[in-house]
């Protein structure tokens, strides 16, 4: 027995479960919490980006993809691609019919897939920073056609001119069109809308022609015109003067396609011609007060050459020079027609009259009575006898009109050939030229007898045959220029 060997036998003691059960407790309820804390999580991300999770430095933690899809929405772009023309209109054209649109939702998708709510408290063990570059696209054929399509303007350019008004010449502003280099234009646009422009200038291409003629071109000539305005020119015709106002300069100045002043040819000669008209007395009959027969009138003949005749052509270049320069003239003389030999067609100035232009000094054949005079001042100051043309040739007949003694020489030599074949060569001691076709009037020192018929069967081959003293006296006493009068009464 063991109480009998002396020993006694120890209770076992019973083992405390109660922080067994605790700790299970703890533990138990540690995994539902885990388990419930997941299944919260991954409810609440179920759709939506992870927390901590970062695109271009933006948080979308907890955001569905719309939301984020909002965030990086281009809200502040035009849904039209919009150019300015310059006449201030705009063409506009909507970029739906082109089929512009982002890739943006196609990226921020892609980022998306890329989210696991099963794992969503990853998130929580770091940052996820995502980040991406939008692109647009877009038909580039449809563009380029749309803008083909568009209209431009077809106003044309317009150049500053130069205007007449009541006041006076004004310059025009020059206007700038819808001229265009097309080709600019499209190259700036498709490079503008590729990076990223919805509205621009057209202007800023280069692509529109500029005028070639601004107002600031035209002030100088404007200056002249108004300066032509106020100017004029007299014509000094010796008896009265014909005034040239700016009203008519006016007319006869117009501005060419450059705006450079010109006077018009055609209207200067129209007024040269009604000069030539009112003043020429060349190659006109004239009403004489003959010595013996009174009044009469003297017929023109083309031997005879006295009195004004205008140099049409040379006046008309001459008035045309004055007014492209601008300066008013006092007193100008028309251009009045010369010979080979400097003989200048005019008469004397001081017999210049309206109805008139012998005057009171003139030398007078009456070929007829083959009698010559001469007279200065109204008063008879020589006169003799003479003999003139034969009459039996026209070659040698002396013809009527008023002639001009243009020349006077002494010891001349005269030698000639007339129409029907006549030669002579022989001298006199004075010679009075008296036409430009080598009719004189000279002493005949082999004649003896003067007047009377002679000249008619033994008359001279056109010239005015006259004793010595008679042809010395003229070349003495008659001044160059005096008109004679020769006529048949």
């Amino acid at each position: 027995m063991a109480a009998s060997n002396g020993k006694k036998r120890k209770r076992k003691k019973k083992k405390n479960l109660v922080p067994l059960f605790v700790a299970g407790g703890v533990l138990t309820a540690l995994v539902v919490g885990l388990g419930v804390t997941y299944f919260v999580g991954r409810s609440r991300y179920q759709g939506k980006f992870l927390p901590n999770t970062y695109i271009n430095n933006k948080d979308v933690s907890g955001m569905t993809l719309e939301e984020v899809e909002k965030q990086f929405l281009h809200s502040d772009l035009s849904d039209s691609f919009v150019i300015h023309k310059q006449d201030g209109t705009d063409v506009t054209i909507p970029v739906t019919d082109f089929d512009y649109k982002y890739d943006t939702k196609d990226q921020l998708e892609s980022l998306f897939a890329k989210q696991d709510a099963n794992a969503w408290f990853t998130g929580y063990l770091g940052t996820a920073d995502y980040t991406f570059s939008d692109t647009c696209t877009y038909d580039k054929d449809k563009l380029k056609a749309l803008l083909a399509s568009s209209d431009w303007g077809s106003a044309k350019n317009k150049n500053a001119e130069i205007v007449l008004t009541e006041d006076g010449y004004e310059v025009t502003e020059a206007v700038q069109g819808d001229e265009m280099e097309y080709s600019k234009l499209e190259s700036y646009l498709l490079s503008s809308f590729a990076s990223g422009k919805l509205e621009v200038n057209a202007a800023d291409s280069g692509c529109y022609i500029k005028p070639t003629v601004y107002a600031a071109d035209l002030e100088d000539e404007c200056k002249k015109l108004n300066k032509i305005w106020s100017m004029s020119i007299t014509y000094d015709f010796d008896y009265t003067t014909e005034k040239l106002t700016g009203e008519e300069l006016r007319e006869m100045i117009s501005v060419d396609e450059n705006n450079h002043i010109t006077a018009d040819r055609d209207k200067c000669m129209k007024y040269v011609e009604k000069l030539a008209k009112k003043y020429d007395t060349y190659g006109k009959d004239r009403t004489f007060n003959a010595t013996i027969q009174g009044k009469i009138t003297v017929e023109h003949s083309d031997d005879a050459v006295y009195g004004w005749w205008i140099y049409q052509d040379a006046t008309c270049d001459e008035l045309m020079e004055m007014l492209e320069k601008g300066e008013s003239v006092k007193k100008v003389k028309p251009v009045y027609y010369k010979t080979q030999y400097g003989f200048e067609y005019t008469g004397v100035p001081e017999a210049h009259k309206k109805n008139d232009d012998i005057g009171k000094t003139y030398m007078e054949v009456d070929l007829t009575n083959q009698t010559f005079w001469y007279y200065k001042d109204g008063e008879l100051q020589y006169t003799c006898l003479i003999v003139s043309g034969q009459t039996t040739s026209m070659a040698r007949t002396t013809l009527e009109g008023v002639y001009k003694l243009w020349d006077k020489q002494t010891n001349y030599r005269m030698k000639a050939t007339n129409a029907d074949g006549e030669s002579w060569d022989t001298k006199c001691n004075y010679w009075n030229n008296v036409s430009i076709c080598g009719i004189g009037m000279h002493d005949s020192t082999w004649r003896y007898v003067f007047g009377g018929n002679i000249y008619k069967w033994n008359g001279s081959h056109g010239c005015i045959n006259m004793p010595y003293d008679a042809a010395k006296y003229i070349h003495d006493n008659v001044p160059l220029g005096t008109p004679v009068v020769m006529y048949y009464s």
